[in-house]
């Protein structure tokens, strides 16, 4: 089993609890989404910073219309850009 942080409801900051759903829902609603305003938002990246790399990748497919996926069969096999297999 692993970890797929691009399934929407996933928590990505574990020190802070904030889900990627969270992340989508801030991203919406801002005009010019970034991963910064949702650090001041959920405090998010502020105590070990793990999550902001994940933030930053859903980011960039979200910009581009690639996340969320519609389907998890839509769902890339990637890992930071890069693919797997």
């Amino acid at each position: 089993m692993s970890w797929d942080f691009r399934k929407v409801g996933t928590r990505i900051c574990v020190c802070y609890n904030v889900t990627n759903d969270q992340a989508l829902d801030s991203w919406r609603e801002q005009k010019t989404p970034s991963v910064e305003a949702l650090s001041k938002r959920f405090n998010c990246g502020q105590n070990c910073g793990m999550c902001i790399p994940y933030f930053r990748t859903l980011l960039r497919e979200f910009q581009r219309g690639e996340w969320p996926c519609n389907s998890e069969s839509d769902s890339k096999n990637e890992w930071f850009g890069v693919k797997n297999g």
